[in-house]
């Protein structure tokens, strides 16, 4: 192979598995960090395309009569909702039955409910947005703006999320071993997306192969000539960034080619889609890096099709419907529990289940919903103070109701806690000072209440 150089760098460019870095690339850490100590993980799995929180937890009490009447094409039936067991919020909640797995992790105080919570510039009343006084989140129903929104992009000149500005903001020392990892799904990486870290962008399988290399074999003509790249020196700015972001790619691959040897088969039973095998992914990844010596990380997952105008619920001819996803995020979910208990990381890792923004009341022409504001997540893990319900209120479910703040009474539903306040309270779990905060969360300056103690 005889290439020149720009011509190289040009062809490694569309290598498979290459993750681009983030903010300057390489750039360390400040050299006055301490080290932070033991180990914790942050699993984020993002519902794309706006999950139906209004069809995840359902009044079963008096208030399930004016669910059935806002929605009755596409509610579920009384027959299709697990009851809790206890009164919450003022009613008695139901859970889809899709989810029905997810019940004895909420029992056994391993699962938390986050009630309406999503994007808030600063407190937003119903009567604020009908009269058209309030600060509303930038491009409010907008699929890819709120997906970078809710993960904390900060406009066009910081592209950077929550978890990235989490991570550089505490004291995990010099150079930490994969803080912000994206395992293998389409999607935005904006959560894990710092201002001066790089990204290590995880296959949901251990592959030996970066592009054409067998990183196995030392002997391998192209494994070698990645590995050339690496030293490569220029004084042309561009090639230098790309030569040492290279490297950090190369190194983080090289690393992951020993997933196998030291990390056994998950115990959790996952299946062969999508979710189950990126949560399999991540439930690999952790004892590995914990061994490895990571101290904190944050990864992501960006899973799903729930856009569902259409054929929302289950039992239609649509693969994709909400049910048949919920279904399967649940098994997943209950696998990775599975595992991070059988692997002793338990009390280490917390998972938060969330999307881009809930879905109308009311419901569209093709039985489906579409997009609102307002959505329920879902909180798991051992330090998760779970079987709560974290909120004051239920959204009142009636169409042109005091709680809709839609001038065409469709039900959008402001939400009753800053979904910052929500990642705030599991980034300081992982140990960001509190005075760092309003730093990672701009908006969080406009509240005077930041936490919601899910952890």
């Amino acid at each position: 192979m005889n290439l020149g150089r720009r011509q190289l760098l040009r062809k490694l460019s569309g290598l498979a598995g290459i993750s681009a870095a983030g903010g300057l690339g390489l750039v360390s850490l400040p050299q006055k960090q301490a080290f932070a100590s033991g180990y914790k993980a942050l699993v984020v799995v993002h519902l794309n395309g706006g999950n139906d929180g209004n069809d995840l937890l359902v009044p079963i009490d008096g208030a399930f009569s004016d669910y059935s009447k806002a929605r009755p094409s596409i509610a579920l039936r009384q027959d299709m909702l697990l009851p809790f067991n206890s009164p919450v919020l003022g009613h008695r909640l139901g859970l889809n039955n899709a989810c029905a797995q997810l019940m004895p992790l909420f029992d056994q105080g391993r699962l938390a409910f986050v009630v309406n919570t999503g994007p808030l510039v600063k407190p937003t009343s119903v009567a604020d947005v009908l009269n058209n006084r309030a600060t509303l989140p930038p491009f409010l129903f907008s699929h890819p703006e709120q997906v970078q929104y809710v993960q904390g992009w900060m406009g066009d000149e910081d592209p950077s999320g929550w978890g990235g500005r989490a991570m550089e903001a505490m004291t995990l020392g010099v150079n930490p071993k994969a803080p912000l990892v994206n395992i293998g799904n389409p999607g935005s990486d904006t959560l894990v997306m710092g201002r001066r870290s790089r990204i290590v962008s995880a296959d949901t399988h251990a592959n030996d192969y970066l592009g054409g290399a067998n990183l196995r074999n030392p002997n391998d003509a192209f494994t070698q000539l990645l590995e050339s790249i690496t030293r490569l020196q220029s004084k042309n700015a561009l090639e230098a960034e790309y030569s040492r972001t290279f490297k950090g790619v190369f190194n983080d691959s090289m690393e992951l080619t020993r997933l196998n040897d030291l990390v056994g088969e998950p115990a959790g039973n996952f299946d062969g889609n999508a979710i189950g095998q990126s949560l399999r992914a991540a439930s690999r990844l952790i004892p590995f890096y914990k061994a490895s010596g990571a101290s904190r990380q944050v990864f992501l997952v960006n899973w799903g099709q729930f856009d569902t105008h259409a054929g929302q619920r289950n039992g239609n001819s649509l693969l994709n419907n909400q049910d048949s996803q919920l279904s399967e995020l649940t098994k997943a979910l209950t696998a990775f529990q599975t595992s991070v208990d059988a692997a002793g990381v338990a009390n280490e890792v917390v998972v938060l289940v969330m999307s881009e923004f809930g879905r109308t009341l009311d419901p569209a022409a093709g039985f489906g919903s579409d997009h609102a504001w307002g959505n329920h997540w879902m909180v798991m893990g051992n330090p998760v103070r779970g079987g709560q319900f974290y909120g004051t209120t239920f959204p009142r479910l009636i169409l042109g109701g005091p709680d809709d703040s839609d001038q065409g009474k469709r039900g959008y539903f402001i939400p009753q806690i800053p979904s910052d306040s929500v990642a705030a309270d599991l980034v300081t779990w992982l140990g960001l000072p509190p005075s760092e905060l309003t730093k990672v969360f701009p908006n969080l300056a406009n509240f005077t209440t930041r936490s919601v103690g899910l952890v």
